[in-house]
């Protein structure tokens, strides 16, 4: 899949809790990505709000939410990845998105590059999700050039845990992506101490 990527990182307070086996990798804080997936498998929009995780050494995003706009998208996250996506529609303005599903809004927000982009290389890209009472581990082999950006919320609905500040800290991009997502690995969660 080729597309563009948008991320950073909010302090919250009420960061909700990682399901056993994970623990945080930071304080608390949520990392919050915009994804256009122009060519590929599936052409769609994605926004995904998770906690950055470890199980182990590995370090990754447990995702707690996640919104796309394609069917296809959601079934295969949900199926095949164990990650909850919803359905949701994704409204661009310039360098501007609002997403809204049935509930009403997801995130209004702001995307924009600060500085030139790095030569392409390749980057860590590792996810957690929950399939069958297993933890799936999803690795992708990801390519880009990243640079700096500016990822501000405008509006976000008091349904999501509240964020200190409205800017990401730090805020990344990843121009012109490439990305394959082969099929997750399963590990048994442990039991509760």
């Amino acid at each position: 899949m080729r597309g563009h990527l948008w991320g950073g990182r909010f302090a919250t307070d009420a960061a909700p809790p990682l399901p056993r086996g994970l623990s945080p990798l930071t304080g608390r804080s949520l990392a919050v990505f915009v994804i256009r997936y122009r060519e590929g498998t599936l052409s769609y929009d994605e926004l995904i709000v998770g906690t950055p995780a470890r199980r182990g050494r590995r370090a990754g995003l447990y995702v707690h939410w996640i919104w796309v706009d394609d069917a296809q998208s959601l079934w295969g996250g949900r199926r095949i990845w164990g990650v909850p996506k919803q359905l949701a529609e994704f409204r661009w303005e310039g360098p501007r998105v609002r997403v809204t599903d049935g509930q009403g809004l997801v995130a209004a927000l702001r995307l924009s590059a600060k500085g030139p982009s790095l030569p392409r290389l390749p980057l860590p890209m590792t996810g957690f999700g929950t399939l069958d009472g297993a933890r799936t581990v999803l690795t992708a082999r990801f390519t880009a050039r990243p640079g700096a950006a500016s990822v501000r919320v405008e509006e976000w609905p008091a349904r999501l845990p509240a964020l200190r500040h409205g800017g990401a800290r730090p805020g990344f991009r990843a121009a012109s992506f490439t990305m394959l997502m082969p099929a997750p690995t399963l590990h048994p969660v442990p039991p509760a101490a």
